[in-house]
């Protein structure tokens, strides 16, 4: 008994199986063809056999074939099974034979777990992981998809079932993709589409995947809500003016697309319309314009499409005859009465421009369809290139087509042109074959027939465009077959002139990431996420606040100084270091400049003054005894005399250490603290101060330390670390100092200078006071004894400059 009920069940498999086709041969393609060219073999004769197209009932069942074939052949898994033991698994089939089974046990209906209906998931929604991957991924390009993801034993979704098959009467009848995956065998599809609990809620729209939170309190309006969004904005732009209308029926010669604009009496566009822009994106660019708004410009706009009817839904569609109104209008009084089948209808009928421009695949299928032999359709191609001087014999080519439209309707013929610097690689199957020379007076024509796919029949009229009667002769040759299609090539795929760019492509991914990765952010997730978001941002803030506070002279530019930058040391970005005596601006402008220059300095110095000390016996301790381990003082050594100009540029330099906390600024008036200064350097001598027999011609360094003038030492800057006993020194840039004058100095020594010295060792008394009374009154720029500062800072914290180590700090200050 029980090898008769698996015979029956077996007998009951091979029957259905055996009512099917070869699906090679209904789709016309051989065994080793590729899965794009069983895609485009299915595209052409989906067209040439849609039941919309042919009325009579053998094209409804060549239709379903059709379709049925390209299921089978598009799943790799089927299509192996095919290949291999003649017979394919038909799901559907499979499941009737089940059912019978089941009736042949004694079992009767049932679905398993809660009872589900099963006419919500019938087999016509069901989506398997490859019709997802091969079809609806490249359906939802054009057709949105909502899909609706259920377990057998999952009680949510049994509660959810009426509500989905409301959304089902009210979405699939306008175009709307319905599919029903079960998690319990689709694990993988699951995966892909990132579905981690059931039931949920997605649409594919783009191939991209959109999740919708799925909870207790969610209706079928909400559902229908959604579906609605996620349809992007981008096909149906708005317009609130009669200027924007002429704009946006004018750009049809930068997109090739018919325009259509809808007006209607609500404030957005309804569902159908968005369906319907998606549905025709690659052949028409939607508008809307909403009548519910009462204002001027709308009137204006009513007015001048001559519509009358606020509460009417009128569609008009503009082709591509300038300064012409709509080549076609629909009204009707209601939107409940506008179908879905009414506005494809409409759309059908005008859904290329006149004479359109053959830049995409799809435009191609359109214009150059698939056709047999009786009635052959045949295409008329204009080749010219993309060159701004072809437009007017395209102008002049569209103006023929239109006049000739009523002699080619019902002939099967179709007019385009094509840019073939855009299309090389399609075009050049045919532009081999061309055998005539080139002729001025006309341009070529290229009629071809598509008898598949792939393949194509043709000739060329050569010159045959020429505005005259000639070439209506030449093309009715053709037609009538009185002239034949001689050459057969093969037809390769058209580039697509309109494709999206790297940078739109990332952006669109990037923006696609960022809603998934929000939609599985639960509410406590999100709210630690701007949490933390909102900290960091505050604490920046604050951060930012506090400097900019702390920021005294707000208009000073931090910029580290540099030698003969007047730019820096004044603030005055007009002001530069090449100046010429004789350079007219700068006599013009020098009183200006000088003013500039002197406010930017007692700006420096107002900044600086409280914190640059004197050093005296008061403040010995505090700035050099009592420093804490890694402070230091930097000391200017200034006269009374040049104090204040001194101290203003030492200011300009230390400005931007103000703020460091390990250096203290000050000042020493040499003239009376000379000694210490001296006494100071003679604890760097290796002979603790005591003097060294030298040869007569030379002096002992320390004998010339006692001959030390003040104004020599000007300018120099000590930077003294009262912890660790050591100091550094800067030495101006006088021309009578040199490496002799003080310890360890990086210049040299001058003959002059040489000569000086040894004049002042043995010459008289009379002549020693001479000497040092000219060399007092050789005139010392302040200007310049510290040019050479900044270059000595950097080094100073860099921690190349060399440093004194001393026993102990003289206590001799005055």
């Amino acid at each position: 008994m029980l090898l008769l009920r698996i015979g029956v069940l077996l007998l009951l498999s091979v029957v259905v199986r055996s009512e099917k086709g070869d699906p090679y041969e209904v789709l016309g393609i051989n065994r080793r063809a590729s899965l794009k060219e069983i895609k485009s073999a299915y595209k052409a004769l989906a067209k040439e056999w849609h039941p919309d197209k042919r009325k009579d009932d053998a094209a409804s069942t060549r239709f379903m074939e059709i379709a049925e074939a390209y299921e089978v052949l598009s799943d790799p898994i089927r299509k192996e099974r095919y290949d291999k033991f003649g017979t394919f698994d038909d799901v559907k089939g499979f499941e009737d034979n089940a059912q019978r089974a089941r009736s042949f046990y004694g079992f009767g209906g049932g679905f398993g777990g809660f009872g589900f209906d099963e006419s919500v998931f019938e087999y016509k929604y069901r989506m398997s992981y490859q019709q997802y991957q091969f079809k609806i991924l490249e359906q939802s390009n054009t057709k949105p998809y909502i899909v609706y993801i259920y377990s057998n034993y999952c009680q949510m979704c049994y509660r959810f079932h009426p509500q989905w098959k409301r959304v089902i009467a009210d979405l699939e009848p306008l175009g709307y993709g319905i599919a029903t995956v079960n998690g319990n065998r689709e694990q993988n599809l699951m995966e892909k589409m990132r579905i981690s609990h059931v039931p949920a809620l997605v649409a594919i729209v783009e191939g991209r995947i959109i999740p919708m939170r799925v909870d207790t309190s969610f209706s079928d309006r909400t559902i229908v809500t959604f579906a609605q969004k996620v349809i992007p904005s981008y096909f149906m732009t708005k317009i609130n003016s009669a200027l924007m209308l002429s704009r946006f029926v004018e750009q049809w010669k930068n997109s090739n697309k018919i325009s259509v604009v809808i007006f209607g009496a609500a404030a957005n566009p309804r569902i159908r319309y968005l369906l319907a822009a998606m549905k025709y994106s690659q052949f028409a660019r939607f508008a809307y314009v909403s009548l519910s708004e009462n204002t001027e410009e709308i009137r204006i706009l009513r007015e001048s499409v001559d519509i009358k009817c606020v509460q009417c839904e009128n569609i008009l569609i503009y082709g591509d005859i300038e300064h012409e109104d709509a080549v076609d209008r629909l009204s009707i009084s209601e939107a409940k009465k506008l179908t879905m089948e009414a506005i494809d209808e409409f759309i059908e009928k005008n859904k290329v421009l006149t004479l359109p421009r053959i830049s995409s695949q799809a435009m191609l299928d359109e214009i150059c369809p698939v056709s047999s032999r009786s009635p052959r359709h045949l295409c008329v191609i204009l080749p010219v290139t993309s060159h701004g001087s072809e437009t007017e014999h395209v102008d002049a080519f569209r103006r023929y087509v239109k006049d000739t439209q009523t002699m080619w309707k019902g002939k099967k013929v179709n007019f385009a042109y094509m840019y073939v610097d855009k299309q090389k690689d399609w075009m050049r199957p045919f532009a081999e074959k061309r055998k005539g020379e080139l002729k001025n007076e006309g341009r070529d024509l290229l009629v071809f027939w598509r008898l598949e796919y792939k393949k194509a029949r043709f000739t060329w009229l050569e010159g045959a465009w020429t505005g005259h009667k000639e070439t209506d002769d030449l093309i009715m040759n053709v037609v009538e077959q009185r002239k034949r299609l001689d050459e057969t090539c093969t037809v390769g795929n058209v580039h697509d002139e309109y494709g999206l760019s790297i940078f739109t492509r990332c952006s669109r991914a990037f923006w696609r990431m960022w809603e998934v990765v929000w939609f599985h952010l639960s509410n406590e997730e999100t709210y630690m996420f701007l949490s933390a978001v909102g900290t960091l941002f505050m604490i920046m803030s604050i951060g930012w606040l506090c400097s900019y506070f702390n920021e005294k002279p707000s208009d000073f530019k931090k910029r580290k100084p540099k030698a003969n930058d007047v730019a820096d040391l004044t603030g005055d970005p007009t002001t530069t270091n090449e100046w010429h005596p004789d350079d007219p601006n700068t006599k013009k402008k020098e009183s200006e400049s000088s003013k500039q220059q002197s406010a930017g300095k007692s700006k420096l110095a107002a900044v600086m003054k409280p914190l640059i000390h004197e050093l005296r016996a008061e403040t010995y301790f505090g700035m050099i005894r009592l420093l804490k381990p890694g402070c230091r003082s930097m000391i200017l050594l200034v006269d009374e005399e040049n104090k204040d100009a001194l101290l203003n540029k030492f200011s300009q330099y230390v400005y931007p250490l103000r703020n460091n906390k390990t250096f203290s600024f000050g000042f020493l008036v040499v003239p009376k603290n000379l000694n210490w200064f001296r006494k100071l350097l003679e604890h760097t001598l290796p002979t603790d101060g005591k003097p060294t027999p030298e040869p007569d011609v030379s002096q002992s360094m320390y004998k010339r330390l006692k001959l030390i003038n003040h104004h020599h030492t000007i300018g120099t800057v000590l930077t003294l670390c009262g912890w660790k006993l050591y100091f550094s020194i800067y030495h101006p840039k006088h021309v009578e100092l040199s490496r002799r004058n003080f310890i360890d100095t990086d210049e040299d020594l001058s003959s002059d200078d040489e000569a000086s010295y040894r004049s002042d060792e043995f010459a008289s008394m009379g002549e020693k006071k001479k000497l040092h009374r000219s060399s007092s009154q050789r005139g010392i720029n302040v200007d310049n004894v510290l040019d050479g500062f900044p270059n000595w800072l950097d080094r100073l914290l860099e921690g190349s400059i060399r440093r004194y180590y001393i026993p102990e700090w003289p206590d001799n200050l005055k």
